[in-house]
């Protein structure tokens, strides 16, 4: 099933939804890192290795790669008990396999650089994420299309899934942006439970794809 963009309920309700707000609220400063491509502050929560921190560039030229190894909270992850839940209890049973977790965060009266969630080369190729927004303007969330309009979602879902292989950004909010985020290894992969999920989305939609701009693509996947 190909998409841009779909709602998916996967049953998290509004109290836990604020629960996991509070414990992003709640960690300290040391446990962020900034994103300079996106242009935000991110907070690991489950990878391999468990590693905090940014991208990790090693002397030969290769990278600690955290998409790869024994996954494990981090720091940050321990520290959130409703985070943790929500993922083993429902996300994590319908990826094939379980992603890694990050926390983005968007400065207030900030928007984000448009970006790929992917390399060039796999545009076009299953390249899904899944995200929960956990503060904010759900509806300022937009996808470049062929003509380079901006399409935005509609602001009543706050859990999908969508196309990180296509250009896509969200605009300045006087909220501040918090969204749980998750990606590789998982990459919208066929599993039952996902298959039906997709099923009963309440709204799906497809954006024609514009061509790419270099500013778009993120330099740390041509390394």
């Amino acid at each position: 099933m190909s998409f841009t963009f779909a709602a998916l309920d996967i049953a998290v309700t509004d109290i836990e939804r604020q629960a996991m707000l509070q414990e992003v609220l709640e960690l300290s400063a040391d446990v962020h890192h900034w994103n300079e491509f996106r242009g935000c502050r991110m907070i690991a929560i489950y990878n391999g290795g468990g590693r905090m921190g940014g991208r990790v560039e090693l002397n030969d030229g290769t990278h600690i790669d955290t998409t790869q190894g024994q996954f494990e909270y981090t720091t940050a992850g321990k520290k959130c008990p409703t985070i943790q839940k929500i993922c083993q209890e429902k996300i994590f049973p319908f990826m094939s396999p379980p992603g890694r977790v990050t926390i983005l965060r968007t400065n207030p009266h900030t928007g984000l650089n448009i970006h790929l969630d992917s390399a060039e080369s796999e545009i076009g190729t299953l390249q899904y994420k899944y995200r929960i927004v956990l503060n904010g303007n759900i509806g300022k969330l937009y996808f470049i299309d062929k003509n380079y309009n901006k399409i935005y979602v509609p602001e009543y879902y706050n859990s999908y899934a969508m196309d990180g292989s296509h250009a896509h950004s969200i605009d300045p909010d006087p909220e501040e942006k918090i969204t749980l985020c998750i990606g590789s290894p998982w990459h919208g992969e066929q599993n039952p439970l996902y298959t039906q999920l997709l099923e009963k989305s309440l709204f799906k939609m497809t954006v024609s794809r514009p061509i790419t701009k270099t500013e778009w693509l993120d330099p740390a996947f041509n390394r």
